[in-house]
């Protein structure tokens, strides 16, 4: 019984090692530029789920021992079942951003984080300027920041908080074909507010656009 459990423990131990080289590959530069967490997070749910398997790995066995029909060898081989079908969703989420952020697109996402500094507006936050459209895409994947029309070039963007309070600040400016039809806005209530205006110089539309909670 206590070789039996120890086998189980090291099957959690591997698969512990493996989902955690996978995060520890997958947050690059990028990713960790915007949540400095998402590596303790996700390893806390590795943990609990590598958990949930030693539990899985323990009632499943004492399922088969009662069945009288397998080795103790062959039991433990079939335990590991429970594990591989709990880790299976994140061995394929943190493999297809593997190849996404740290192969496909590992020139790509490495220029956009050189492009980025931090915002010395509030505590928190970033800025970038001279991003292109699918850089800021990129971006706004992480981010959600607003959308924009995809011919919009020359963009710039300046992202503040101040953590545990409400407030923070959001500018967002971007150049656009001067025939391309934006809308104004002004409002404001209580604290929030949020205000987009634009100005023509030749044949660009230099749109600016402002939220803010204070």
């Amino acid at each position: 019984m206590q070789k039996k459990f120890i086998n189980f423990l090291l099957i959690a131990a591997i698969n512990i090692i493996a989902l955690t080289t996978l995060l520890a590959l997958w947050t690059d530069k990028l990713e960790l530029l915007f949540n400095d967490l998402v590596r303790p997070i996700e390893f806390s749910k590795i943990v609990g789920i590598t958990v949930l398997g030693i539990f899985g790995m323990k009632i499943f066995d004492s399922y088969l021992e009662k069945k009288n029909k397998y080795t103790t060898n062959t039991r433990i081989k079939f335990a590991i079942l429970p594990t591989i079908l709990l880790s299976a969703y994140l061995y394929v989420d943190y493999t297809a951003k593997l190849v996404s952020h740290t192969i496909v697109n590992r020139q790509f996402r490495n220029e956009i984080a050189n492009k980025i500094t931090p915002s010395r507006g509030l505590v928190y936050g970033t800025k970038a300027e001279k991003l292109t459209f699918a850089q800021y895409m990129e971006i706004s994947k992480i981010n959600h920041f607003p959308k924009l029309p995809i011919q919009a070039t020359n963009i710039m963007y300046d992202h503040s908080y101040d953590g545990f309070l409400p407030d923070y600040s959001f500018t967002l400016a971007y150049d656009l074909p001067v025939e391309i039809k934006v809308d104004t806005i002004n409002y404001e209530k209580n604290s929030y507010s949020k205000k987009q205006t634009y100005e023509i110089e030749g044949s660009i539309k230099r749109v600016t656009y402002d939220e803010e909670i204070h």
